[in-house]
């Protein structure tokens, strides 16, 4: 049986940027600044359309670890 679905992006909109999916995105990418640690920050980006937010360096020692053992990569997923 195949059932007919339409999305619409107003209401995909809204649900990306709600206060339930924004809270979540941050808390994500705090966590993930602090698992790769103090030379990362998180920085969070307003948009129109979605929740964002994503971890980068905070100095040039973060991007010398990033570069030499891509810490970012291994914090992606982990808890």
């Amino acid at each position: 049986m195949t059932v007919p679905v339409r999305l619409k992006i107003r209401g995909i909109n809204a649900v990306m940027t709600s206060r339930e999916v924004t809270s979540i995105v941050v808390r994500r990418a705090r966590l993930m600044a602090q698992q790769a640690g103090p030379d990362f920050e998180a920085n969070i980006v307003p948009h129109k359309y979605t929740a964002r937010a994503f971890v980068r360096p905070a100095n040039a020692q973060g991007a010398k670890q990033q570069a030499d053992h891509a810490v970012l990569e291994r914090v992606v997923g982990s808890r």
